[in-house]
């Protein structure tokens, strides 16, 4: 895979988050759910980013804010993700969980309550997303207009 702006992302992902374990996701699969979502990242934080055919993010302004934030939003969907994967098995499984006779005891994995972890893990997800993205669009945001005494005329007449 070519390194670029989204591998990058990825790779902070696949490294930090997921201990490199192949087993939740790959890193060609996580960069490829970054240059897919571009535009869900411009619709909560506000902005026109665009990938190019080599995942570079164009324009460059794309720094450490909007990438912990794109991150963020991965997460939240991997664990959604995660939760409909477990939920989804859910209703071809057997109903025990254990099964006891004198000293011998089979125990299933309660695919409820990990379907429930999950769920937890993508509402933190979200809950920290929406905190960086409230403090994003606080601080970085722009004015649309410009109109009173905060305007100063230059020399030449321009604002």
């Amino acid at each position: 895979m070519a390194w670029n702006d989204f591998g990058e992302l990825a790779s902070g992902i696949f490294v930090n988050e997921f201990d490199e374990d192949t087993d939740f996701a790959t890193l060609s699969e996580i960069s490829g759910w970054f240059s897919q979502n571009l535009g869900e990242l411009n619709t909560v934080i506000f902005t026109s980013f665009s990938g190019s055919g080599n995942g570079v993010i164009q324009p460059k302004r794309f720094g450490l804010e909007e990438s912990g934030i794109f991150q963020k939003l991965y997460l939240k969907h991997f664990y959604r993700k995660k939760a409909r994967k477990v939920l989804k098995g859910i209703d071809s499984s057997v109903d025990f969980i254990s099964i006891r006779e004198g000293d011998t005891a089979i125990t299933r994995t309660n695919k409820n309550e990990i379907a429930k972890t999950y769920r937890i893990l993508a509402k933190d997800a979200e809950e920290e997303l929406e905190k960086h993205v409230y403090a994003y669009n606080f601080y970085k945001a722009e004015p649309r207009q410009v109109a009173g005494d905060e305007v100063r005329i230059g020399p030449t007449g321009s604002v």
